[in-house]
């Protein structure tokens, strides 16, 4: 249907006063979110302004970090190059005799003694001068030279490896071999004052040996060491075997060790070992006299040390026993003879400076077992310092083998041990 005439105009004039009101809304509107979107822009761009600056201030930073980890690097360098010279300068020092002096020490042991069957005397028993250093890298060593009333001789010399593999150690020349416990310590390191008579007529004294040794440390976790070795003979005052004559192989002395150390507790420790020396032949007086000898041992040692009085109190006590297995010669005809004997000692630190203890000692005769002597011992010492000692020991004697007549009876002896320069004994000291 079609309208009328009369109606175009004024719907025209309607959608013109329509279009009229609406179009400011609509402009008002669109400015809005113009303004809108441009603070959303800004908060964009301000936002990435911060990043960017962070993304730069990490960048120097890890450019910071990086000349640090080179300027460590290169000190790390500097300083391994600096210990390499080190090390070879300290080499240098050490393979230069002229340049390190040895370290020097000297010991001076003399007592006064009663005996009851001999009287009284005054006794210069040793001045023993020690001396130690290392030759180069691979080896150190060490001499003892000792002066008695008897003249001076040279009672220890050796070089001692110190860079061998698979925890071996090397020693040559004349030292005291490894065996046993207190035969192989010098009388003046003993804690009462005369080495047991038991040492003396089994072993031969102190146990000083011309020959070779070795020994393997176990990789165990507590101490385990095993020893190996060949000499002339066994025994300062061993007279059966002439240090100064040829032999053969047969006739010389083989020695086998085993000794342990480990602790019980805190307070507590052992140690424990195990000797054996064997001759093949042995020849004094002639074809009769022809058999091997073998001399066993075996040596315990308890300690008792507080941890709460470092090593100024505590409780030693000791015991080591031999058996010696010999054929001897009587009238032109052999007779193996078993021996046993040993000793036994106890000593209590009191304090840094005093200390008492006893000692039993039984001491057969290994050619005539049968006679023996047994002696008792008690004593007391008085550590004046480090380098200075005095020591009282009452020695009671029953002598049956009467081969030395100041074995015998009572005697008393007041002991003076002084020390200069380099002197230790280590961990026998304890």
């Amino acid at each position: 249907m079609a309208l009328p005439r009369l109606w175009v105009p004024v719907l025209a004039a309607s959608a013109l006063g329509g279009f009229a009101i609406f179009l400011p809304a609509l402009c008002l509107a669109q400015s809005s979110e113009m303004e809108q979107l441009r603070s959303v822009v800004e908060g964009l761009q301000q936002q990435l302004q911060k990043a960017l600056q962070r993304i730069d201030q990490l960048e120097k930073e890890k450019g910071a970090t990086s000349d640090k980890i080179d300027q460590l690097e290169q000190e790390k360098a500097r300083t391994a190059s600096r210990i390499g010279q080190v090390e070879k300068s300290v080499q240098a020092v050490q393979s230069a005799p002229s340049v390190l002096n040895p370290a020097i020490g000297m010991v001076l042991d003399a007592n006064v003694s009663q005996r009851s069957k001999t009287g009284g005397n005054f006794n210069f028993r040793s001045a023993e001068v020690g001396l130690s250093a290392s030759v180069d890298p691979f080896a150190r060593m060490y001499g003892f030279i000792n002066g008695t009333s008897d003249g001076v001789e040279v009672d220890e010399a050796a070089a001692v490896t110190t860079s061998l593999p698979w925890n071996l150690t090397a020693k040559g020349g004349r030292f005291l071999a490894d065996f046993g416990r207190f035969p192989k310590v010098h009388a003046h390191e003993l804690p009462f004052v005369n080495e047991p008579l038991s040492i003396d007529r089994m072993v031969g004294g102190e146990t000083q040996s011309d020959g070779v040794e070795a020994n393997y440390l176990f990789p165990t976790p507590f101490f385990l060491r095993a020893t190996f070795g060949g000499y002339n003979k066994i025994g300062e005052e061993n007279t059966q075997v002439d240090n100064n004559k040829s032999r053969s192989w047969s006739r010389f002395t083989y020695l086998g060790r085993l000794n342990t150390y480990f602790d019980l507790s805190d307070n507590h420790s052992i140690e424990l070992g195990t000797s054996v020396a064997y001759t093949p032949s042995i020849r004094l007086t002639g074809p009769a006299d022809g058999g091997d000898r073998m001399l066993n041992g075996i040596d315990l040692t308890y300690r008792f040390q507080p941890l709460a009085s470092t090593v100024y109190q505590g409780l030693t006590v000791g015991s080591e026993f031999f058996h010696n297995s010999q054929r001897f010669a009587f009238d032109s005809a052999a007779k193996r003879q078993q021996a046993y004997g040993g000793y036994s000692y106890a000593e209590l630190k009191l304090s840094k400076n005093w200390s008492t203890g006893f000692l039993f000692d039984y001491a057969p005769s290994v050619s005539s077992p049968g006679k023996k002597t047994i002696g008792y011992s008690p004593f007391i010492t008085w550590n004046m310092s480090e380098f200075n000692r005095l020591r009282f020991q009452f020695t009671h004697v029953d002598d049956r083998v009467r081969e030395d007549k100041n074995d015998g009876g009572n005697q008393v002896f007041l002991q003076w041990t002084t020390v200069i320069g380099a002197h230790t004994h280590g961990f026998l000291g304890r």
